[in-house]
This record gives structure tokens, sequence and C-alpha cells, in this order.
């Protein structure tokens, strides 16, 4: 039975800036207002031709997983509309030796599977940047891959998960990374057909229907923000065979990963090469995938600082409060998501730490170093809830600050209505349409209007100033009474001297 560990999560949990290429030139339009009116009608029409590719994509995709078909997918009877250019590598090794790594295209991958690996070879590596389904097909043949492992590839929102079977095991994780808009966006205005490239196309190409929702809050707030970087999701597939052989799939593009544990393996005496062992190098990716989501987790909490510095150094900006507000609170929505899509991978360790196979294909060398990535799990999900608790307490204290802020300017209106109101009666008194005979006062200078007024409005400030001056009085017995104690101190100490 597949031991699913989270509900689905979003495809996309952007920071700051969005991963669609119809989005990203709106936004870069807005930018740029003069250039927006010169758009030529060919660069629209490329824009919904992309839009119409795109669509006609998750069509196929729904016609591939249909309600009532037969669970899984079966490569040698499907035919997938899938077609991208992969990066495939290819790296054997053992002990001593390291053996040239093949990079190797969709065309070139059947062939070279054919070929017998390398005399002395102990661990193979088949890393995949992309999902084109030629090379999934070739794949799945030639290892036998089960077909609900095939579906799940397929299934870009796939959540995390670990599925053992007979002669392999397949591991589902999210792969969470820190990009430059503007770089990006330098690829998506190219003139290139990107939705041919499966390592450069638009990750809003990626994403499935249940995540859309999802990703308009989350562009909402790249809109609102505007900054440089955003956190891109993708999946990761992992397969473990037997005879030390790993697979993995990355949903775009996975060399953050893939070149810093290449470097290891062609390193000569570093624990990858000693060990020998395919999972401990299943244990490394799973590392390398954590480790990536350390920079997202100082980048959230470098900007909770900042607005907390802002908050406390410059409270009574009240101008400040509402843009300050809605930052915290995207902050705050960003990160629960950030939480929901990295706990899972924490529970995934666990089971990986915990697991049994009948063909012990992870070994007890790669469940202790698993230990390690659970460390490392366990501090960034208690770094984020942290973060999480602190953005809510500051989004209270915005509120706080803005409820006394609004009682004070209150306090003061109901002052000066204190104040005046004496003023107005008397004036609104005086003023009325009294006969003279009957109404002597009526004939009095101005000067007895000012002397009832003014003794009248003394009271009343007094009146309505009562906490004000009363809270200085006490504040000046006490200092005072302090004052008069020390005096005393000191003589008493002085006698105690002499």
């Amino acid at each position: 039975m597949s031991n699913k560990i989270n509900e689905k999560v979003p495809e996309i949990v952007i920071e700051q800036q969005s991963t669609s290429p119809f989005v990203k030139k709106r936004s870069f339009m807005d930018d740029n207002a003069s250039e927006t009116s010169s758009i030529k009608g060919k660069e629209r029409f490329k824009a919904l031709t992309k839009k119409v590719i795109a669509v006609q994509r998750l069509l196929s995709a729904d016609q591939i997983f249909s309600v009532g078909q037969d669970p899984g997918i079966d490569p040698r009877t499907v035919d997938y509309d899938l077609h991208n250019k992969c990066d495939i590598f290819c790296s054997d090794f053992n002990e001593e030796k390291a053996f040239n790594t093949e990079r190797l295209t969709n065309e070139s991958l059947e062939a070279f599977l054919q070929k017998p690996r390398p005399s002395g070879s102990k661990v193979r590596w088949i890393n995949v940047d992309g999902i084109s389904w030629d090379v999934i097909k070739i794949l799945a043949i030639y290892y036998d891959l089960h077909p609900l492992a095939i579906e799940d590839i397929l299934q870009s929102s796939q959540r995390t998960k670990l599925d053992p079977y007979k002669d392999h095991i397949y591991v589902s994780l999210l792969l969470h990374t820190l990009v430059d808009s503007e770089k990006d966006l330098q690829v998506d205005n190219s003139d290139d057909d990107s939705s041919t490239d499966g390592r450069v196309r638009s990750r809003q190409d990626l994403l499935h229907h249940g995540h859309r929702e999802d990703s308009r809050y989350l562009e909402a707030h790249r809109l609102y923000r505007k900054q440089k970087l955003y956190v891109a999701v993708e999946t990761v597939n992992i397969f473990l065979l037997t005879n030390d052989i790993l697979l993995t799939i990355f949903q775009h593009s996975g060399r953050q990963v893939f070149k810093p544990i290449l470097s290891r393996i062609i390193q000569p005496k570093t624990l990858l090469r000693t060990a020998q062992d395919a999972s401990l190098l299943m244990e490394a990716v799973i590392d390398a995938i954590v480790d990536l989501a350390i920079p997202i987790k100082d980048s959230y909490r470098h900007q909770i600082a900042e607005l907390e510095g802002r908050l406390l150094i410059r409270p009574k900006l009240y101008h400040t409060h509402g843009i300050l507000f809605s930052e915290l609170h995207m902050i705050s929505g960003e990160l629960t998501i950030l939480k929901r899509t990295l706990g899972p991978i924490q529970g995934l360790v666990t089971l990986l730490r915990n697991h049994k196979h009948e063909k012990e294909l992870i070994t007890s060398t790669a469940k202790t170093y698993f230990m390690d990535v659970a460390d490392h799990c366990a501090e960034i999900v208690e770094d984020l809830d942290t973060m999480t608790k602190i953005t809510e307490s500051l989004v209270n204290m915005v509120f706080n600050m803005i409820s006394y802020e609004t009682n004070e300017n209150m306090r003061t209106i109901a002052i000066f209505s204190i104040v005046f109101l004496p003023m107005t009666f008397i004036a609104g008194y005086y003023g009325m349409n009294f006969d003279r005979e009957n109404f002597a006062d009526l004939g009095e200078p101005l000067s007895y209007f000012w002397r009832i007024t003014s003794v009248v409005t003394v009271l009343m400030f007094i009146v309505g100033t009562y906490s004000i001056w009363t809270k200085w009085v006490s504040r000046f017995i006490r200092y005072l009474y302090k004052r008069r104690s020390m005096k005393r101190a000191e003589a008493a100490k002085a006698r105690q001297s002499k």
C-alpha cells in the first residue's frame, strides 16, 4: 500500500515573482507603460498560441487520467502526448574509479541502455532533467517500472510519498529552489519556443488543475510585493532499483542537486565512492533537496526581521500600518504553504529510515545517514513554524497599534468636544431671540459673556483632563516621596559612618 504522507501541495510557491509567462509579460508591461502601447500583433498572437498549447496539454492529460480507467499506465500500450527535450546524465562508479559521465539525449538514451555497464561498475546513477514521454517509456520498459509509478511521474502535482514495489522503491518529493525572476523573465521572453524544451519551459505549463487557485493566490502576492526572487517548487521522482541503480527524474531542472553530488562522485575516497551503495546515493539526493530549502528559510527570516524593525523603530507612522499588515499577512500565508510542502518530507525521511524491503534495497548505512536528513528537516520545519508565530504576533501588534491610535484620536476629539461644548451652549443660549425687557443680561457688555464662558471652560477642561493631570500629580507626588526617602537614607548612612 502506498504510504502517502500529506495532501496535494501547490506546484509553485511564489515568494515575489510569477512563474507564468503570460502574467510575467503583463507585469513587465505594467512597469514599462510606453512599451505596452507598441506591442505588435505578432507577439500577441504568439502569446495566445502558447496559451492554447498549454490548454491542449492539460486536455490531453485529462484524456489519459479519465474516470473509470484502470489504475496505472502501461508504457507498452499507452501513448502519451508529452514530448520535450531532456538533459540526461549517466554516471557509473565504484570505490577505485568514477567512469566518465555520459550526457545523453532523448534519441541516444535507448542505444546507451542496450550497452553493457562498464567493467567494475558497482553503482549507476541516471539523472533526467525534464519530463518527456519517450524518455519515460524507454526507462519504464527497460527497468520494468511499475505502472502506478509511471502514472505518478506524469501527474506533476504528485504529493510527497513512498511506494515500495517488488523490485524497486519509488519516492516522490518536492524540490524548493530560490529563483531569480529577472533571469527567468529573459528565458520566457526569448525567441525560442520554450514549450519544446523540458528544461527551460515555463513552470506554469507544469501546473495541475487542482493547483490553479493556489497559484492565483500566490501570484497576487508576487504582484503586490514586486520583489526579484520567488520560490519555485517542482516534483522529483526517485527510483531505487536492484543492482544498485538509481533513477532521478526532475520535473524541471535538478542541476542544483546533480552537480554537487557528481563532484563528490568524481573525487576519490568520498563516502559515496567507498560505500558503493545506491541507497546512500539516494540519501545524498534527498539531503541536497532539503538543504536547498535553507536559503529560502533564511530569506524569510531576513524579511520578517526587516519588517519587525520598521514596525518597532517607527511605530507611530499610521500610514505604514496598512502596508506592514499586508506584507505580514502575505508572508504568513506563504510560510503556511511552505510548511505544507516541506513538512511531508520529514515524514518521508522517517519512513525511509524505518523501511524494510525483502531485497534490502536500503542499507543500514543509508538509514544511519537518513537521521541527519531528518534533523535538517525538523530544523527547517520548526524554524518555519516559529517565523509563522512571529508573523502572527506582529500582525496582532499592528492591529493593537491601530486600535491604540484610534482610541487616542477619539480621546483628543472628546477633550475638544468637552472644552468647546460649554462655549457653544452659552453662545447659543445668549444668541436666542429674547426680549431685552424680559432678559436684562442681554444688555450687558461683551465682556460679560467672556467672563462666564472662561469660568465654565476652565471647569470643563479640568473635568475633561482629570485622568491626565491626576496622573501627573501622582507622578510628582511619587517623585517627591522617593526623593525624601533617598535623603533619609543618605542621612542615616552618614550617621552610621560617623
